[in-house]
């Protein structure tokens, strides 16, 4: 049971791509830009003054104004990350629940990819075990230098970054605390690599 609980759970957040993280802002009652157009695999990072939030709703209520939350994807006001399993090809509405009525306002469109495209970065890493227990290993053996390694919850919590990586590494140990499934994000300065990860404690 527990199996094909992680099974679906995986086949549901399964992120293997050559992704990007687009940002949105707000000025004043307006999401800047209100309406962008992504590619399946991309995140969408929210950065809000703090009498904002962001929440998905359906097109009936968006056409409306209204702010009822279709259960999609949901940011703390002030703003927060909206990661890849929370954006299926299609479009996304979302409103700020306190200014929905005055028209704040916006759209995610996810298009799905026309083309494969080979993630070198990919190809050079070795991260095991996974599942795991307790501590993660990454091997890396690219010729590009890694510029961040950062490790998500399922909320689009930062619960881990090295972003001080000044040479080339072998390899890296992570040491959980807590279990449940992450994702897991490397980059070199040409291509990004996101990476389920599930901690079985």
């Amino acid at each position: 049971m527990k199996k094909s609980i992680f099974s679906i759970l995986l086949l549901l957040i399964s992120i293997t791509c050559f992704c990007t993280t687009i940002t949105i802002t707000n000025s004043g009652t307006t999401f800047t830009p209100d309406t962008i157009t992504i590619n399946v695999g991309d995140s969408v990072q929210f950065t809000l003054s703090s009498s904002h939030n962001a929440i998905e709703v359906s097109e009936v209520t968006w056409n409306s104004n209204g702010n009822t939350s279709n259960s999609g994807f949901s940011t703390a006001f002030g703003g927060g990350l909206v990661l890849p399993a929370q954006l299926s090809v299609g479009a996304h509405y979302y409103v700020c629940s306190k200014h929905a009525a005055m028209g704040m306002k916006g759209v995610i469109i996810v298009e799905a990819p026309t083309e494969i495209i080979e993630n070198k970065l990919q190809a050079n890493l070795s991260i095991y075990p996974n599942p795991t227990p307790s501590i993660l290993n990454i091997n890396y053996s690219g010729k590009e230098l890694l510029q961040s390694i950062k490790l998500y919850n399922l909320m689009g919590k930062l619960v881990y970054e090295n972003t001080k990586i000044t040479s080339f590494i072998n390899s890296i140990s992570i040491d959980f605390l807590n279990a449940g499934i992450y994702l897991l994000e490397t980059t070199t300065a040409k291509e990004k690599y996101v990476q389920n990860i599930y901690i079985s404690k």
